[in-house]
Formats: structure tokens, C-alpha cells, sequence
């Protein structure tokens, strides 16, 4: 079994540098809006993507996925839904909810770990838009005692070589902002082991700061400076110094971007009195790609990074580097514009150490088959089954699965 998790990853890097090879239309594909050769915020008011859809975005849902519009053949040809409420109240409204069950298993286990419904999220978005050039956008998700606020940013527009300017609580532009943040290069997929993650930060939630981009041609960039691991009213630290810059182009076939994450903060040293401050600092750097031939699309992403610990004045705190590694790739076949499937290969590890038995306890990978069925417009379904490799033998492997409704508008 284990040789053949090893070759599954080997087959799908080579299908991926297959697709990047193969001589490509120059049209865009009927898929997921990352890969269709467009910009994220070709469907989003946020220029990264993710959170409300602007008009086009909502009409690309209609159409179930697909930048043609449904044929005479079909009952949701004259579908004629909007999300504007009207020219002179120019507000858009959105949902965006994700329910599931949830099912967990360890390898050595004669049953189920885990069994049962999960909401994922259930997120209200209300954009307004009063002028072309400005456009505010807030998001709450959850409607009990334990709701939040995610996004909520003003961003203003329209200047040369299309620069815009964004401030408020916003999501770093780190990566791809993708759909499952269980990903490798994201919160990564040890939910039911230890709960570390690659990155320094949870992307399901924005951070406080502001945000510069712009795009001439087929290039684009964008610079933000966040708060990060700092709050202005912390116990030891009032400077934020939170930096993220993402470069890259984009073509009729083919995107990738260069992304680079740094963030120093100082956290309090408990063991001195008044508390003393020790520094931390945790910087990410990582590419990533995607593209797309016929009904095929192909995307990953490889990210490397260190977190560095200085020493306590005290000493009570052990100074450490720890580098960091992960990646992942995927391969999409959709058939029609209701059906896409998906395998994954996730790798992830979280101590690059010298020692060999801390770098194989530290080294964990994910092989996913995924598919999604959108019966009708705004509402899909979606399932997957995992295998989780644990690269020390003396960790318990795991198998998921789940099934998800996933409603939006």
C-alpha cells in the first residue's frame, strides 16, 4: 500500500507537467473560476478572490460553472436571477454556506473515529457599491452567539495601471486563496492529529491592515501591511510590522505568482516579572500554478518558510529555527459543466530538521479523490475520500471522507 501512495503523487506531477507542455487553445474553459484564464476578481469584488461575487461572478454561478450560458435545452436557460438589488440601491447580496458530514477513521481503529454534521460556514455578504471607483464589502458569518466578522474593507479604485487601495480587516494576499483550507500550503490537514498548520496565521480569517495593487498587461501585484501576529493594545507589543507581497502574470492558459509572508511580533516571557518580550519572527515564501486544457485543469503550489524563536531574557524560552515545506497539486476533469473531479496529492512537513527521526515525525501526506455534482444553480454537492500518511510508522494513518452541501448565491 505505502508504495503506492508513493507513486501516486509521481503520476499526478507528471499529468500536471503534462498539461503545462501540451499545445493549448486560447480560449478559456468552462470551469472553476481559478481556472478559467481569468483574474480572481474577474467574479469577485475582492481583486484575490473569494467573498462576494460582483455581477459577472454571479452569472458565471447561474450558469452552474461555465462562462456560456445554459442552451435552450435546458429548464435554466431563462433563469434571470440577479444579486443587485436595483440601480438606485446599489447593493449586492450574497450567501455562502457549507454544510457537511464528517466522517474519520485511524488505520488501526475496528471503527469510526468520528461521525457527524459539521457547519462549515454559513456566511451573509452585503456589498455596496455607490460608485464604480469604491466598493465596500463586509461579510458575517455564522447567525448564532458565536458569529463573526470576516471580511470588512473599503476599496477604492480606478486609478492608472489599475491600482487600487484597500483598507480594513482583509485576507493577506499569501498563495491562492483556495476554497479548502485543509490544504498543505494553508491550515494543512492534521484537524484529528496535533492541529499544526503551514502557515503562521488561520486564511479562514482576515487580518487588520491595508492593501496596494494594481495590473499592467499580464502582470499584477499586490503589497499589504497587516497587523499579523500584533494587536496595538497587546500586552508587550504595539508595532505591527506584518508584511506580504505577491507578484505574477496571467495568460489565456497559464498563472502563477511568487509570494512572499513576514511577520515579527514579540510574545510575553511569563517566567520574569514585570513580563519581559521575547521576538518571534515567521516569514513564508511560495509559487504557485495553474492551468487548464480542454475539460482538464491543473494547479499547484510549493511553499517553504522558517520560524525563529530569540532567546528570553530569562532564559524560560528555548530559542529554535524550524524550516518548513509544503506543497501540493491537483488534477480537474470536468465533463460538463454540472461534474468536475479532482485528485490531490498534499505533502507537508513541518520540521526540515537534520535529525531523521524528528524530520519523518514532522512529515505527513494527503492523497485525495474529490468530485462535485451542481444539479441545479447556486446549490452543489460535493464529497471526498483522504488517506493520510503519517511518515512515522509509529503514527496511526488515517482515512476521511465527507459529504458536503454547499449553498451559495
Amino acid at each position: 500500500m505505502r508504495w503506492l501512495c508513493r507513486a501516486v503523487p509521481i503520476l499526478l506531477l507528471v499529468a500536471c507537467g503534462a498539461l503545462l507542455l501540451w499545445p493549448r487553445r486560447g480560449q478559456t474553459v468552462p470551469l472553476y473560476a481559478a481556472r478559467t484564464g481569468l483574474m480572481c476578481g474577474t467574479c469577485h469584488f475582492d481583486p484575490n478572490g473569494g467573498g462576494p461575487r460582483n455581477e459577472f461572478g454571479f452569472a458565471f454561478a447561474r450558469s452552474r460553472h461555465s462562462l456560456t450560458p445554459e442552451d435552450s435545452s435546458s429548464q435554466w436557460h431563462d433563469l434571470a436571477v440577479v444579486n443587485r438589488i436595483g440601480d438606485n440601491v446599489p447593493i449586492y447580496v450574497g450567501i455562502n454556506q457549507r454544510f457537511m458530514l464528517i466522517a474519520n477513521t485511524t488505520i488501526h481503529s475496528d471503527s469510526l473515529d468520528r461521525l457527524g454534521f459539521f457547519s462549515m460556514e454559513d456566511a451573509l455578504h452585503l456589498t455596496i457599491q455607490p460608485h464604480p471607483r469604491l466598493t465596500l464589502v463586509y461579510t458575517r458569518d455564522g447567525f448564532d452567539d458565536g458569529s463573526t466578522t470576516k471580511e470588512a474593507f473599503g476599496l477604492i479604485g480606478g486609478f492608472p495601471a489599475g491600482i487600487y487601495f484597500k483598507g480594513g480587516r482583509i485576507r493577506v494576499p499569501f498563495g491562492l486563496r483556495m476554497d479548502d483550507h485543509t490544504v498543505a500550503t494553508r491550515n494543512s490537514f492534521l484537524d484529528f492529529f496535533d492541529q499544526q498548520r503551514f502557515l503562521p496565521y488561520d486564511p479562514r480569517n482576515p487580518d487588520m491592515g491595508y492593501e496596494v495593487g494594481g495590473q499592467q498587461g499580464d502582470f499584477f501585484e499586490r503589497i499589504a501591511f497587516t497587523n499579523g501576529g500584533t494587536h496595538p493594545l497587546g500586552i508587550v507589543n504595539t508595532n505591527a510590522q506584518t508584511v506580504t507581497v505577491k507578484v505574477g502574470h496571467n495568460l489565456s492558459w497559464y498563472q502563477g505568482g511568487l509570494s512572499f509572508y513576514d511577520d515579527f511580533h514579540r510574545e510575553p516571557d511569563f517566567s520574569t516579572f514585570p513580563p519581559a518580550s521575547v521576538g518571534v519572527r515567521s516569514t513564508r515564501w511560495g509559487y504557485y500554478g495553474l492551468t487548464h486544457w480542454g475539460p482538464f485543469a491543473a494547479l499547484g503550489e510549493i511553499a517553504a518558510g522558517t520560524d525563529l524563536h530569540q532567546p528570553a531574557p530569562s532564559g524560560g524560552f528555548v530559542p529554535g529555527k524550524v524550516n518548513k515545506l509544503a506543497g501540493f497539486a491537483e488534477l480537474d476533469y470536468a465533463p460538463a459543466r454540472q461534474w468536475n473531479f479532482r485528485a490531490r496529492f498534499d505533502h507537508l512537513m513541518l520540521d526540515r530538521n537534520t535529525n531523521s527521526a524528528i524530520r519523518d515525525a514532522s512529515t505527513h501526506e494527503r492523497y485525495a479523490l474529490e468530485g462535485e455534482y451542481v444539479p441545479v444553480p447556486f446549490a452543489e454537492v460535493r464529497w471526498t475520500v483522504r488517506r493520510i500518511d503519517h511518515r512515522d510508522d509509529a503514527l496511526d494513518d488515517e482515512n476521511q471522507a465527507y459529504v458536503q452541501l454547499h449553498f451559495s448565491y
